[in-house]
């Protein structure tokens, strides 16, 4: 199958995009072809949903694959049709591909038994047993990567809601990000790099920082 890149993945050249946007937004329910004003949107739904997930989830709650297709849906159901459903179409980041879609349900389930269901409810009692859950379960959701848009985000924001669960102060993402520190952004694709080979050393470093930034941030 011939493949376009977008310009943050590659994805199918047959893929539905906004009439007008020169392939570069995704098919909505507002007609936006610009890719700076669909991407400043999804930014201000990110910061609403956050706001409503506020004290939904309690230090014991158990999370599922269900609840991340629900906050989802929650988050881009008002711009995009495909919003809280797992995608249809394959992709890849570079040379780098993500699962194939056929196979996402499957491994969501399986996510879901043997890495939710392990280190959430995240409250456990020493803080490199957090750091390790936020690792492990953030790695393991960024390779499957089930949603068309916003897998980045939601990841960030589960770590975020499994922190609360740790009586962690909210995450500062700085150092990963990609526009504020390169390097760091960098250093984050080879943590994901290699969890698949189960080692996440590099993801845990990064979670250390975040949270000891996020920390100093809240004090």
């Amino acid at each position: 199958m011939n493949e376009k890149n977008t310009g943050r993945y590659q994805v199918p050249n047959n893929e539905d995009f906004e009439p007008g946007s020169h392939d570069s937004v995704l098919k909505n329910y507002l007609g936006i072809t610009s890719s700076s004003e669909i991407e400043a949107l999804e930014e201000q739904e990110l910061k609403r949903i956050i706001v409503e997930l506020e004290g939904l989830f309690n230090q014991n709650y158990q999370f599922i694959s269900e609840d991340l297709c629900a906050i989802h849906e929650g988050w881009l159901g008002d711009i995009y049709p495909m919003a809280g459903k797992y995608r249809s179409v394959s992709m890849s980041k570079g040379d780098f591909p993500f699962a194939a879609p056929t196979q996402i349900e499957k491994l969501m389930e399986a996510f879901e038994e043997q890495y939710l269901k392990k280190y959430t409810p995240c409250n456990f009692k020493s803080i490199n047993e957090v750091i390790e859950a936020l690792a492990i379960v953030h790695v393991e959701f960024i390779l499957i990567h089930p949603f068309r848009e916003g897998n980045g985000r939601l990841g960030r924001l589960l770590a975020s809601l499994m922190a609360n669960q740790a009586n962690l102060p909210p995450l500062n993402f700085e150092p990963i990000d990609q526009n504020i520190n390169p390097q760091g952004f960098e250093y984050y694709i080879r943590g994901i790099h290699k969890g698949l080979d189960c080692n996440y050393q590099l993801m845990s470093n990064i979670f250390r920082e975040v949270i000891e930034i996020s920390k100093k941030i809240n004090n």
